[in-house]
């Protein structure tokens, strides 16, 4: 299924949102446990509080078991987060059937890409009641890793609707049962009903536990520790929000001409130019990352302090820093003139997500209920790789 250019999901990215339009570099999942899945297109033998406090439920299950495994981890872009599909948010699935999803943009990181994957056969192996489909924006790419070992009528054109994971194997729905497309409900329910039947072939399964059969240590090697000089504002910022490095990679990278005049003035990160506190700190990021930074050349603003080249550890370090600093600034500047500087708080993303996405449920700010719903979210949140960790 092809990701809609002009719809926006329920779980945006909390770093740079120009626009709507979904980048090329994306991957998308859904997961649907089989409670959701009705016995008819048209029935449901669930009501629709209990089905969405079972979701509620599950997302949460979800988040926890994943945590230890996403909690260190810095993404390239975006923070990995699963939603509630809701009817009043726009869901990169069908919205008919209730289900959670998830999206995630990597970048020049791949290994991001397969770390999604892990992390969804995990999933699917800590619960077995649950179908899951995963692809990006090139399509079925899981097809692309198993291309010799898949059955020749199976190609991007017949593939829709017919590959999930669960259980922690790769399925098939067979064009012997639905000849033609099938819908996504008669995929699941077959599915449901005959797991063993779309189970893919060993081959298959081989191929694809090989890709991420490194996981999730290779997830863990992906992060390097680099020393930077940086002002002690930048420090606190990386020191209590770790994650937004990220950030201010993507705001050094993607530069242009306008945001460059951002940098040459520092008026955020710099405000009080060469007498600014400079302090030393170690940061995690991912090797992308770090590549991304070391590869350009890069000219410091005037304003901005560095040391003789010949103390080439020191220059380093203050290198490094400096673009850091300047991504930070050139990403806060851009977010402040689109009037966004207010909503780059991980906390607040993650609260727009839930209100979104229906788990309040209507509650009234207050209620009893409603600040259950809130201690359980603080709880996930303090456990998970949104929260920060100094």
């Amino acid at each position: 299924m092809e990701a809609d250019p002009n719809s926006s999901s329920s779980f945006s990215s909390i770093f740079s949102e120009k626009n709507f339009r979904l980048p090329d570099d994306t991957v998308f999942f859904s997961i649907f446990p089989d409670f959701s899945i009705p016995s008819t297109p048209q029935s449901s033998s669930t009501s629709t509080s209990e089905l969405s406090s079972q979701l509620q439920s599950l997302h949460l299950q979800i988040l926890q078991t994943l945590s230890p495994y996403t909690s260190d981890y810095i993404w390239q872009h975006e923070p990995f987060t699963v939603s509630l599909s809701s009817p009043t948010a726009t869901c990169i699935c069908s919205a008919s059937i209730p289900h959670l999803h998830g999206k995630l943009r990597y970048g020049d990181n791949l290994d991001d890409e397969w770390f999604i994957v892990f992390l969804l056969f995990h999933t699917s192996l800590h619960f077995p009641n649950l179908s899951i489909r995963v692809w990006d924006t090139d399509g079925e790419f899981l097809l692309i890793e198993t291309a010799f070992h898949l059955p020749r009528w199976l190609n991007p054109d017949t593939a829709t609707n017919r590959i999930f994971i669960r259980n922690g194997h790769l399925h098939i729905v067979p064009k012997t049962v639905f000849p033609q497309t099938p819908s996504l409900f008669d995929s699941l329910s077959y599915i449901m009903k005959f797991e063993t039947k779309t189970e893919a072939t060993e081959s298959v399964q081989l191929a694809i536990k090989n890709k991420i059969a490194d996981y999730p240590e290779r997830a863990k090697k992906n992060v390097h520790r680099v020393r930077v000089r940086v002002p002690v504002s930048v420090a606190q910022v990386l020191k209590h929000e770790p994650c937004l490095i990220s950030l201010a990679v993507e705001g050094f990278y993607d530069r242009d001409i306008d945001t460059m005049k951002f940098a040459a003035k520092m008026g955020k990160f710099m405000p009080k130019g060469t007498g600014e506190e400079m302090v030393t700190v170690s940061v995690r990021m991912s090797r992308a990352m770090y590549a991304q930074l070391v590869q350009q050349t890069f000219q410091a603003p005037k304003c901005y302090p560095m040391p003789v080249r010949t103390d080439v550890r020191a220059y380093v370090e203050a290198e490094l820093g400096m673009k850091i600093t300047c991504g930070f600034e050139m990403m806060y500047q851009m977010r402040k003139k689109e009037g966004l500087e207010g909503k780059g708080s991980t906390w607040e993303k993650f609260m727009e997500s839930l209100e979104r996405s229906g788990y309040f449920q209507g509650l009234l700010p207050g209620s009893k209920e409603y600040k259950r719903l809130i201690e359980n979210a603080e709880e996930y949140y303090r456990n998970s790789s949104l929260h920060s960790r100094a």
